[in-house]
């Protein structure tokens, strides 16, 4: 059975939500269509999972969504049937015409207070090493006690609906954190390379690192380590990503940013993925 949600409901909730201590143990989250391409006039599903393995994971509970969009050329539409079906959230959307389609779901903030070190072991432990040194290099967090941040996490894929339709992939969703591809996701293969620029507020974010990592073989005996390489954007927030194995990649990034008309010590901390697929060389 499906779940229709109110995200204004949720929102609210989650604005309300108390202070935490940062001491969970820190997931991926990430969105990945059933196919990455589906036949026009279809419905297609999407699925939402968190997990330390990708592609394998857990399911998102329902509730934790407070943003699910698909967004095409032209439009935006809201995405409002979900549910969990074993070990993923999916979701369910029937586009009314051929084209790309960027899927995002931003999940529910959370409030930690921790010191400035508790901080940077935060970031590290949720995937953000990269931003975690730019802080320390930066100074950004000297001469605080403790350092209020709202934590959020954000996820977005394409999927193709019918062929060569419209493109979608240089879309901003307008999230805290993003990644937006230069050149179409949908059309790369083993041995291209991906130019994608992340913008933290809607700007691009000068050094800003980010990790990618091709999908593990889940069913390796004894497990597959999943091998991430880590990338630095260059001054204007791009990162260029050597693409060397088919199938889903996933990027990801955080990014630490003063909370707009915020005391010193309140702070944005925002995670975010971006999941594609690579095809065989040509």
């Amino acid at each position: 059975m499906s779940t229709r949600i109110s995200f204004t409901r949720i929102v609210v909730v989650a604005v309300a939500t108390a202070v935490f201590s940062s001491t969970a143990v820190a997931h991926d989250f990430w969105l990945m269509p059933h196919m990455f391409g589906f036949a026009e006039n279809s419905a297609w599903h999407v699925n939402g999972r968190q997990g330390t393995r990708f592609p394998a994971g857990t399911a998102v509970p329902v509730a934790r969504v407070v943003d699910a969009r698909v967004i095409s050329a032209s439009a935006t539409m809201t995405i409002t049937e979900m549910t969990v079906e074993g070990t993923t959230l999916r979701l369910h959307q029937k586009p009314s015409s051929a084209g790309q389609y960027l899927i995002v779901v931003g999940l529910a903030p959370r409030v930690f207070r921790e010191t400035p070190a508790g901080t940077l072991r935060f970031l590290r432990a949720e995937g953000g090493a990269l931003e975690a040194d730019r802080l320390e290099r930066s100074h950004a967090l000297a001469g605080l006690d403790s350092v209020i941040f709202t934590a959020a996490s954000y996820a977005a894929t394409i999927a193709e609906i019918g062929q060569e339709g419209p493109r979608a992939f240089s879309k901003s969703a307008g999230l805290r954190l993003e990644f937006v591809p230069l050149n179409d996701p949908g059309h790369l293969h083993v041995g291209d390379t991906l130019h994608v620029r992340v913008l933290g507020n809607g700007v691009a974010v000068p050094r800003i690192g980010i990790d990618a990592a091709a999908a593990l073989d889940t069913t390796a005996t004894p497990p597959a380590s999943l091998v991430r390489v880590s990338f630095t954007a260059d001054v204007n927030g791009v990162v260029h990503v050597p693409l060397t194995q088919a199938g889903p990649w996933m990027l990801r990034s955080a990014y630490a940013s003063k909370k707009s008309g915020g005391a010193a010590n309140e702070w944005d901390v925002s995670r975010t993925t971006y999941v594609l697929s690579v095809g065989a060389a040509h």
